[in-house]
């Protein structure tokens, strides 16, 4: 608790300072060197992550964690002050501002919904103007505007996929309801025009087949059409960046296969083409989920994850290097010619340092989740896990990854503890499968084999 308290101490008065950089040129660095936020409830340690940030200027910025806070910067990212502190629980996952920097909207998963009207300095909580009914409402998953108008959709392991909006700097909202043909949860979004929007997500079949989706509005969200779907790689598309009208990218978030993609459109969204990118080690959690894509101009850009580095393209994503830069890799965010990264600290790629870059260490994380045992399974399999830090949006769902199909097993908000629930594969075909554990904080797989011989 010490620390704990030494930490909200350094962060509010803002003695943090810089550490690190790297070489000539325009370069990563990690301008404030800070990822860990203890947690002693348990006395264990936990690796806390910054979902989303947002510059509304060149060096003045907002974070969000998944620690329930709100940051702001004045000087580029070398110091961060605390502006709100929500709970421990409320996990933050998005940030956006409207055109002229003044109005900004935090979402959570946690169902609470926060707006500032003074640059980032204070922050109200705004959950009750919006109404929304049903499970997991108001889980804001990404954010986006055009002028005064802001956009959200929900939530990443949703079952009803929500789009909501305010066509007034975020004082009144709108809710509606995705077509459950097109779309079951929602990530990201972003919009063009006030009318000219995109969303991505992922869809589930009833027949357990799970697409990778984009969506795209020409009314303002009224209606939608499905632009790109993908079974073969499958999982969620979970962030997405225009560049100009026409070049836009969205990152694949796997769960078929240990691929690292991208989706890229060349004529303004009306088309997507995959990209490949490369391969993770192996399906385990510290290998599995990429989330965050970025690029600073069409030629130069960026992929990262759930993985150690990230990868590296200098030709528009035809061939793609591999850089041990990043860790948790989540939003990428461009203004000017600098380029911003939340993941389990913060990045800058730009030419204002010369020094090297700093790595951070991986997580070590507390949620558990137990090896299949036996393993080959029999069809009859017991799926153990432990939530140990908080309240957490749970997915738990059996992938066969040769047929590419997914057998839901539980979906909830849980809190900390042990538990075991039970998956009866006897009628599943044998073969190779994961058990996909998705949490707010990161996603876990187990490998087994299932043979019914």
């Amino acid at each position: 608790m010490r620390k704990l308290a030494l930490y909200f101490l350094l962060v509010i008065s803002g003695i943090m300072s810089a550490a690190n950089v790297s070489a000539q040129g325009a370069s990563w660095s990690t301008p404030l060197d800070w990822g860990l936020l203890p947690y002693t409830a348990d006395s264990t340690g936990s690796q806390v992550r910054y979902d989303d940030v947002f510059f509304i200027s060149h060096d003045t910025g907002i974070l969000v964690s998944s620690y329930g806070m709100i940051f702001k910067t004045y000087d580029g990212a070398s110091h961060w002050y605390l502006k709100k502190a929500i709970a421990p629980d409320a996990y933050c996952r998005s940030v956006e501002f409207s055109s002229d920097g003044q109005v900004g909207i935090v979402g959570t998963v946690s169902g609470l919904i926060f707006r500032s009207d003074d640059r980032g300095e204070t922050w109200s909580d705004i959950s009750a103007a919006i109404a929304d009914t049903g499970a997991s409402a108001k889980n804001i998953c990404g954010l986006a505007h055009f002028g005064n108008n802001f956009y959200g959709v929900g939530w990443w392991g949703g079952k009803t996929a929500r789009f909501y909006k305010s066509t007034d700097a975020g004082v009144t909202w709108t809710t509606s309801y995705i077509d459950t043909n097109l779309a079951s949860g929602l990530i990201d979004a972003t919009f063009l025009s006030a009318n000219k929007g995109f969303i991505t997500g992922y869809h589930g079949s009833p027949h357990g087949q799970r697409a990778c989706v984009v969506l795209r509005t020409l009314d303002g969200g009224n209606t939608w059409t499905k632009v790109f779907s993908d079974t073969t790689i499958g999982g969620r598309i979970w962030k997405i960046q225009f560049i100009d009208e026409f070049v836009g990218v969205a990152s694949i978030e796997p769960m078929y296969a240990d691929t690292v993609a991208i989706i890229k459109t060349t004529d303004g969204g009306s088309t997507w083409q995959i990209m490949p990118v490369g391969h993770i080690n192996s399906w385990s959690w510290i290998d599995a989920g990429t989330q965050g894509v970025g690029f600073i101009n069409e030629q130069k850009g960026w992929v990262g994850g759930y993985y150690n580095g990230m990868f590296e393209t200098n030709d528009g994503g035809l061939t793609w290097n591999k850089l041990n830069v990043n860790k948790e890799c989540d939003r990428f965010f461009l203004i000017d010619s600098t380029m911003y990264l939340s993941a389990n600290t913060v990045y800058k790629y730009s030419s204002d340092h010369n020094d090297a870059v700093t790595t951070i260490s991986p997580p070590t994380f507390v949620h558990k989740l137990y090896p299949v045992a036996p393993n080959p399974s029999n069809g009859n399999v017991e799926i153990d896990f432990d939530i140990n830090i908080r309240q957490t949006n749970v997915v738990l769902e059996v992938v066969n990854v040769d047929g590419r199909k997914t057998y839901p097993v539980m979906n909830g908000y849980l809190k900390p503890g042990h538990y075991s629930y039970k998956w009866d594969g006897t009628k599943a075909p044998s073969g190779n499968y994961i058990v996909w554990l998705g949490t707010d904080e990161i996603p876990m797989v187990e490998k087994f084999v299932l043979d019914r011989k």
